[in-house]
């Protein structure tokens, strides 16, 4: 895979922002320019048309598509359990168990290195998530099919048995604090009185932009009524019948766009907020617009769903043990496609830079296995353990790569920050 034959990432990613809110493009190159890391969260692209020119295996399973490190984490199960799984779906698409693998580990360097850890240690960490991803996947395959479909890892036995001082004690702050995000957490932070008796959302541009504030041509033309509830009803049309009927029970008051994480920021990502009969029971949804994932070029697939929301739904309920009842996917006046689920509900992250070396290698290690689980329930798990048992040397082909990615992941940052320095870097955002 010679840098030689290389797209020019610095393109990809413009070619991402053509279709992006114009004010948020700096934010998004700003957020991806704070070190190598943050830019290779921004740039599954980038990766992706990497990935694309190594040699592949046979071993089709439903990919997240963006599989490093701080897209897995803690939500709330339908339930009321607190899971930890993958959380982000955006890219996702049927390919390669090891385009995910590999955009794993190759965050684990990453991480490493944001740590200044040394080769050795990097080295080391990369290589037990590899390794526990080959067993886990083992242990799946020599589950009967309804155990393995139903696995989840108990969240005390998971906190409890984590060998890391540093990543138990961790865990238990994360948890702690994923159980007050919720609706009115998430109300009392961004909202405000709207001078009638209820409540709006502050605007706080440009990460926070009420959609009462915009102009007619950023919301079709047309009037914000109309263009919500077209989407409204697009959304419920996908919705299962009893979280119709309970959706029945709320109304829409308020609307906004906000900018959340890295490689999303400049799509329309917004926030809803719904307000019960009583003026006490509220509910935020999310709406993130979501395009064609950035593997479906070198993967096309027929069976994928033209509406790219639905694919988002699809792959997130195929991978994970449990899912968000509010997924649903709509789509807007001007034929943009997103889809919908509860906002901050427990959603809890790990802080990488609170991990010292063994914790980090234990949290990979935890990773690895959650990924194992999502491919076992999406692929042919039988199949894929059996190619993983007679693949000699995989795991030092694993690492080699993990260490490749890592690099080039580097050396695109560097050119992002040179290439922000130069004068008329934004002109044509």
């Amino acid at each position: 895979m010679g840098s030689s034959h290389r797209p020019d990432p610095l393109q990809l990613l413009s070619e991402q922002e053509a279709t992006r809110l114009p004010w948020l493009v700096p934010v998004r190159r700003s957020r991806m320019a704070e070190n190598p890391f943050a830019f290779f969260r921004g740039a599954a692209a980038v990766m992706a048309a990497d990935l694309s020119r190594q040699s592949q295996s046979n071993q089709m399973v439903q990919l997240c598509g963006d599989a490093h490190l701080l897209n897995f984490g803690f939500y709330a199960s339908p339930e009321r359990s607190l899971l930890f799984d993958i959380n982000d779906f955006d890219e996702t698409h049927p390919g390669p168990f090891e385009w995910d693998l590999q955009r794993l580990a190759a965050s684990l360097v990453l991480a490493a290195r944001s740590q200044g850890l040394s080769t050795k240690q990097q080295l080391k960490i990369c290589r037990r998530g590899v390794r526990a991803y080959g067993k886990a996947i083992a242990r799946f395959a020599d589950l009967p099919f309804i155990a393995m479909w139903r696995w989840r890892p108990d969240l005390d036995e998971l906190i409890e048995s984590t060998p890391s001082h540093t990543l138990r004690h961790h865990l238990k702050a994360v948890v702690s604090r994923a159980r007050m995000r919720d609706s009115r957490q998430a109300v009392g932070k961004l909202c405000e009185p709207n001078g009638a008796g209820g409540l709006r959302f502050r605007h706080d541009p440009p990460l926070v932009w009420r959609f009462a504030e915009l102009e007619e041509r950023w919301h079709g033309g047309v009037p914000l009524e109309e263009w919500i509830r077209y989407s409204q009803t697009t959304y419920f049309a996908s919705l299962r019948q009893e979280m119709r009927h309970f959706m029945g029970h709320f109304r829409l008051v308020d609307v906004a766009l906000k900018a959340v994480g890295v490689g999303s920021v400049g799509t329309r990502c917004a926030i809803g907020l719904f307000v019960a009969d009583d003026p006490d029971e509220v509910l935020v949804l999310q709406s993130k617009q979501a395009e064609s994932s950035v593997l479906a070029r070198y993967i096309p697939d027929p069976e994928v769903p033209e509406h790219q929301g639905e694919r988002v739904v699809q792959g997130q309920r195929l991978m994970q043990t449990a899912s968000d009842t509010f997924l649903g996917w709509a789509t807007n006046m001007e034929g943009q496609h997103c889809y919908r689920r509860h906002f901050r509900d427990w959603k809890g992250a790990v802080d990488l830079a609170c991990l010292d070396a063994e914790a980090l290698g234990d949290y990979g290690k935890l990773c690895a296995i959650t990924l194992a689980k999502a491919h076992a329930r999406s692929g042919d798990r039988r199949g894929l353990a059996a190619y993983l048992e007679v693949q000699a040397g995989f795991v030092d082909r694993m690492q080699e790569l993990a260490l490749l990615h890592a690099d080039l992941a580097e050396q695109d940052h560097a050119r992002l920050v040179v290439s922000m320095a130069a004068p008329g870097e934004h002109r044509s955002t």
